[in-house]
């Protein structure tokens, strides 16, 4: 599993605690041609990273949206989940048409400033959902989920994240963890969980990768058991007939200068950055 998500109980079965190796899946993510900016990167990493760890506490069939808002107009980091583990996430316009050296020249609370706000939507079924939004008075995307958590759902919950960089401005490790008390928990206890789950981030490199992540629980944990172990994967649920509307919306005068040109025309799934393209035939079909 080249992201594993791991479920486990500690404490005596008094909190939830789930461990994710998303490397991989940001590579996939977070390096489309699109993302110039390493700042960016980060922001959208600590995003998606909490959306496959909030994939562990779905059921089937639920999913869930992840939106950060920053300050600035436009600027929105998003990432959606589901209980298979299907992950996918993206940056607004705005961002990514930002040169990438005013993005790089700010730290993630400046890039959040002092009006973000989260917003978690759950679909739990039967076309029925539930929406959260709170302010972000932490400004670090992390704790900020915490207080989320506390305020919205009144869960007591932490989350612990870090993204590394190699030298060359890419993504080289992913990893986060999440850790919920259960009804009946002493109140105390998620300090005590905090304090530990905060060291994954100085543990060597060698164990948040490949096989050597499974451990990872136990090295943190006494008194842990594992309930499953599930793979987070980049998926997104757009085709080529759900682009069609895109297509439609250039307009008539467009479509018949393609046509005219022999140019294939490039729509892009704004959730995934996948490309489609759609050369003259298909064109004039659509006028049929």
């Amino acid at each position: 599993m080249e992201n594993p998500l791991i479920k486990a109980m500690a404490f005596d079965g008094n909190a939830l605690v789930l461990f994710v190796n998303s490397t991989e899946l940001l590579g996939a993510v977070c390096h489309r041609p699109s993302i110039r900016s390493r700042r960016l990167r980060h922001a959208l990493g600590l995003t998606v990273t909490a959306a496959s760890l909030l994939a562990g506490t779905l059921k089937d069939p639920q999913r869930l949206s992840l939106s950060v808002k920053l300050s600035q107009p436009g600027c929105t980091l998003r990432a959606d989940a589901d209980w298979r583990g299907h992950v996918r996430g993206c940056a607004s316009d705005e961002l990514l048409n930002m040169p990438a050296e005013r993005l790089d020249s700010q730290t993630i609370p400046q890039l959040v400033g002092d009006r973000g706000v989260l917003r978690i939507v759950k679909d739990v079924g039967l076309f029925r959902s539930v929406t959260g939004i709170t302010d972000m008075p932490f400004g670090n995307i992390v704790d900020d989920l915490s207080h989320y958590f506390h305020q919205s759902e009144q869960t007591p919950t932490v989350f612990v994240m870090h993204i590394g960089f190699g030298g060359d401005g890419r993504i080289e490790t992913g990893v986060g963890a999440l850790a919920q008390l259960l009804p009946g928990a002493p109140g105390g206890l998620l300090g005590d969980i905090r304090e530990t789950l905060e060291q994954l981030p100085g543990l060597p490199p060698s164990l948040l990768q490949g096989e050597a992540f499974r451990q990872v629980p136990f090295l943190l944990f006494d008194d842990i058991e594992i309930k499953d172990v599930l793979s987070v994967k980049a998926r997104c649920d757009c085709s080529r007939d759900m682009m069609l509307p895109m297509l439609y919306s250039l307009g008539i005068g467009e479509l018949t200068a393609a046509c005219e040109n022999g140019a294939p025309i490039e729509v892009v799934c704004h959730l995934c950055g996948h490309s489609y393209l759609f050369e003259p035939d298909e064109i004039k079909k659509l006028f049929r």
